[in-house]
């Protein structure tokens, strides 16, 4: 075999190659976007926004530890009421909304049930007609 049919296999080859990354990113339904509803969400900025700096401003952020299977939040106010978006950015078929309301200050909830790993924690909560907003990183 002379180096001309070499490099004419060399090239077919390659031009497989494309090809085939070309039809395997066509075909492989995901995106890059972390959320689907981006632009939406966009136009409500202003309020997101807005829950974030109250929660600066009262300086409200609650704490947030994981004891064994349990989560547990402590809020600095009693009469929460607002809802946990669990969100696994591995997954997003995993994601989980759950909504609370506390009259102590705590709220506590099993994780045993959840896949192990990393969690990102949306708290998003209303207390004294004020609205907050919080994340939180969690490995459970």
């Amino acid at each position: 075999m002379n180096w001309g049919i070499k490099i004419i296999i060399g090239l077919g080859s390659f031009m497989l190659f494309i090809v085939g990354a070309g039809v395997y990113m066509v075909v492989k339904d995901t995106d890059s976007l972390e959320e689907s509803d981006y632009y939406e969400k966009s136009l409500t900025y202003d309020h997101v926004y807005a829950e974030r700096q109250n929660l600066l401003k009262d300086h409200a952020e609650p704490t947030v530890q994981v004891l064994g299977d349990t989560l547990c939040l402590e809020f600095r106010d009693t009469h929460n009421q607002g809802f946990l978006k669990l969100k696994r950015p591995s997954d997003s078929s995993l994601d989980v909304t759950l909504p609370f309301a506390t009259t102590q200050g705590s709220y506590k909830i099993a994780i045993s049930s959840f896949e192990k790993g990393n969690w990102q924690m949306e708290i998003s909560w209303k207390n004294d007609h004020t609205s907050y907003l919080s994340d939180h990183s969690l490995y459970f």
